[in-house]
Order: C-alpha cells, then structure tokens, then sequence
C-alpha cells in the first residue's frame, strides 16, 4: 500500500473539493439523504457474489458498467490509511457508486505509524458520515509495532472514537488468520468482514461469527480494469444489518 503524504493546505484543498463532490451526489437521482432509508436489495440465492471492495489500485472505475451487474449489491470503498492518506479516487468512487443505485460504506486502513486520534481525525473528515449508506469498515491486517494488546486497545479507541461520530461501532475487516491470531474473542461481537481466499468459509475462533466473507481477491468486473474483492454475505443475514441509521 502506498501512502501520501499532505500538507496541511493540500489536505484543506482536498476536503473542500471532497465536500463539493458529495454535495452534488446527494442532489443527484438516486442518492439517499438524511432522514430517508434506502431501498435494500432483495437476496438473489443464486448470485456467486454480494458485494466487492474496491481502493485506488483499481484505477478509474466506470460505475456506469459496474452497476450492470446485478449481483453487487454493495460496495466498499478505501478512503484513508493513517494520519494522512487518502485515497485520490475515493471522492470520484463513492460519488458515482451512489449515483447507479449501489450502497456504499467507507474503511479506513489501520497502522501503528500514528495515533488513533490522529487516524480518525483523518477518515471522519473525509468519509462524511451524510453519504454513507453502510456502517464504517476499520480495515486490521497488520500489528506493526504494536503488541498484541497493544492492537486491540488501539481497535478499540477507534471503535470508541467511530461510535461517538457515527452512531455505530464499525465493522472490522480482517484475514481469518490475522483475525484469529490477534483480535479473536475480542472483537467476536463486532460485525466482521473476514478474508479467506477459499471454497471454504471463514471459521473464528471461540465461536465467532462472519457477517461478510471476501472469497476471492481475483474477481473481474466490467467497468474495473484490475482484480477485484468479491464478498458474500453470511447465507442466515442480509444488508439491512449493516444499513448505517440515518438522523
């Protein structure tokens, strides 16, 4: 993952160019406001896949092409990673992803180079909380040069810090065995997004629980000119779970 780093007029530029990106989403057709819940796509049990997750390295994403796949009925998108990073494309993702119809969510990309203040700081002025039609994503795949303690109070600061901005605690990614290793039974009431690049599904330990299983790594969607997530939900579940409240 490649970070960026920002001055402090460069970041200034790039949260007013943000907010008038996603001011004019929400005026567009299709876009959900406060004070209205959207419409949640029916479950189609044949569909291979649910969802994806998407960052930069996907380039320049034509939402247009991707919309026509009826199976995905979520997205989410990288915005931040750190204390300074923030993906160049995420205004442009969450902006036209929202205009075709799909719901969206936000993650923001863990590390223990900088303080959880600081990282939140980061993702809560850039991943406004009146477009998110999912609950945040706090993406947890690496310790750093934290401890194993040391990580689990740092994930729970910023669950802490998402619920208080919010109104929800976040869903946590993670890889099986990171998840495992790490965060397990910690976190196990915490709507998990877990990665495991099988046939078989996720399996967390002390009796966990997935609600989103990202299968594969290596999808091919229209419209996305490189590898991409593909997720399912858990087959007893479905987005509703996962619908940020609107005030």
């Amino acid at each position: 993952m490649i970070k960026t780093s920002h001055t402090a007029p460069a970041m200034w530029l790039a949260t007013i160019v943000l907010a008038m990106s996603l001011l004019q989403a929400c005026n567009a057709p299709g876009a959900s406001h406060q004070g209205t819940v959207r419409e949640v796509p029916p479950r189609n049990a044949e569909a291979k896949y649910d969802g994806i997750d998407i960052s930069s390295h996907q380039g320049y994403i034509n939402w247009a092409k991707v919309s026509s796949d009826k199976d995905i009925r979520f997205v989410y998108i990288k915005a931040t990673e750190g204390a300074t990073y923030r993906s160049p494309h995420y205004a442009h993702n969450i902006t036209q992803a929202r205009r075709y119809g799909l719901l969206v969510g936000s993650y923001h990309y863990l590390t223990s180079s900088s303080s959880i203040d600081e990282q939140f700081q980061n993702f809560s002025t850039y991943a406004l909380r009146s477009v998110q039609d999912l609950v945040p994503m706090l993406d947890v795949e690496v310790r750093g040069d934290w401890s194993r303690s040391q990580l689990i109070d740092s994930v729970d600061k910023f669950c802490q810090l998402t619920e208080d901005h919010y109104g929800v605690q976040p869903m946590i990614y993670s890889t099986m065995g990171f998840y495992n290793k790490n965060l397990t039974p910690h976190f196990n009431k915490h709507k998990l997004y877990i990665g495991r690049y099988s046939n078989s599904e996720p399996e967390i330990n002390w009796e966990g629980e997935y609600t989103i299983w990202q299968y594969s790594e290596t999808g091919i969607i229209p419209g996305i000119d490189a590898y991409v997530d593909l997720c399912r939900y858990r087959k007893d579940g479905w987005i509703d779970e996962i619908l940020l409240p609107q005030d």
